[in-house]
């Protein structure tokens, strides 16, 4: 690795060569273009538009993988929704929940309940979700309006309290005055299987699909924004193409693909260059990895932090599950905690390969005489070293 040369602020003021660091990551492109998603922007705009002349609009169903543009076009559709209402003197209100901070029934309709009617004590615990339902319902019915509400990141819900919200929201046009139109976004493609007959009836017919982003694109959308954020001419030759087919190979995200293009220019400041070349995309690489990892590792709870210390501390290279599952028994004693089942264990290890975590395959054990799951680490040593790292400290 290269030595990082110490930076005054004046190295980052006066010949800054990233200019604008909120423009490369602010939801909406600065351009306003949002790049290879026309086919998406008319299903939006055709399934919302009866609002406009005051008719009921279909719930939509929007997923796809992180990064791929599904909320932001989302909002600026609904923005855009906004102001041709208001020009129209069609009444509409939007609200936009994220499921992943709201995941109960009860939080979801305490926050739009909140948001509908701010002068009215409405606790975020201690109603029941029956108490809920009823004041939404009357908030409904007391005054003809458009509401619209956008449940991101639904999955968190349905995966924790089922789709009995999405059940009460398909059917509540049937009992109130005003109308509703229920938009749900999820990142997980398999989220369907979460989701009941009943509810895929209303919400299943119209689906729009974010797919993820092909090198092409990628690279296109990173063009769109280096003019509002870079000075003129520092991205060095080659550099998108490299970013985009790495993430292309990945999840095809925008995100990601912005963020390497970030650290990039962060590496090429530290090294007070005045260009940002190919020479320095490996590192920057490198650091965009350990800081997925470190992000990921860092979030898992409890009883998944003392599982993946376990797997870490194990110095073979493939590790069979039996032995992760009696160190794991060891990290809980040795932190005072109650072991987990075995089964919850292998749960928690399909968990950290869906993740990325690990490589899990099935192979012969000689201990046991017979064929087992056994796991792969597929860090880096260095990146392995700080989620050590990380773990030891938060479980101290």
């Amino acid at each position: 690795m290269i030595n990082i040369a110490l930076l005054e602020f004046k190295d980052t003021t006066e010949n800054h060569l990233l200019t604008n660091q909120q423009a490369l990551f602010q939801l909406k492109p600065p351009s306003g273009r949002f790049i290879h998603r026309e086919k998406q922007h008319n299903s939006m705009i055709i399934q919302l538009s009866p609002i406009l002349l005051n008719q009921a609009a279909c719930n939509l169903f929007i997923y796809g993988f992180p990064g791929t543009g599904k909320t932001a076009i989302t909002l600026d559709i609904i923005s855009k929704l906004e102001k041709e209402a208001d020009k129209r003197k069609v009444p509409l209100r939007a609200i936009y929940i994220n499921c992943e901070e709201n995941k109960t029934d009860a939080t979801i309709l305490s926050s739009i309940l909140k948001i509908l009617s701010p002068d009215k004590k409405i606790p975020r615990i201690g109603w029941n979700r029956a108490k809920l339902i009823d004041e939404f319902k009357e908030y409904l019915s007391s005054r003809w309006t458009n509401l619209i509400i956008v449940l991101d990141e639904i999955d968190h819900t349905l995966k924790h309290s089922g789709d009995d919200i999405l059940y009460m929201l398909s059917r509540v046009n049937d009992f109130v005055r005003s109308r509703v139109t229920t938009i749900i976004i999820s990142n997980d493609v398999n989220v369907a299987h979460y989701i009941k007959p009943r509810v895929t009836s209303s919400f299943g017919r119209n689906k729009i699909i974010f797919t993820p982003y092909n090198a092409e694109e990628l690279y296109k959308i990173m063009q769109d924004r280096i003019s509002y954020c870079f000075k003129p001419n520092v991205i060095g030759q080659g550099l998108l193409e490299k970013i985009a087919a790495t993430e292309t190979t990945k999840r095809g995200d925008a995100r990601e693909a912005l963020k390497l293009l970030y650290y990039c220019a962060v590496v090429a400041i530290e090294q007070k260059l005045n260009c940002i070349p190919m020479s320095i995309f490996e590192e920057a690489l490198d650091r965009v990895e350990s800081e997925a990892y470190s992000t990921i590792v860092g979030a898992l709870p409890l009883h998944q932090k003392i599982l993946f210390l376990a797997i870490l501390e194990n110095n073979k290279k493939v590790i069979p599950t039996h032995d992760i599952y009696k160190d794991y028994i060891n990290n809980c004693q040795k932190c005072k905690y109650k072991p987990l089942t075995d089964r919850m264990v292998r749960n928690f290890l399909i968990y950290f390969r869906e993740m990325g975590l690990i490589y899990a395959d099935v192979g012969w054990s000689k201990t046991l005489k017979k064929k087992s799951k056994q796991i792969t680490l597929i860090m880096p040593e260095e990146i392995k070293q700080n989620c050590l790292k990380r773990l030891v400290e938060a479980l101290q």
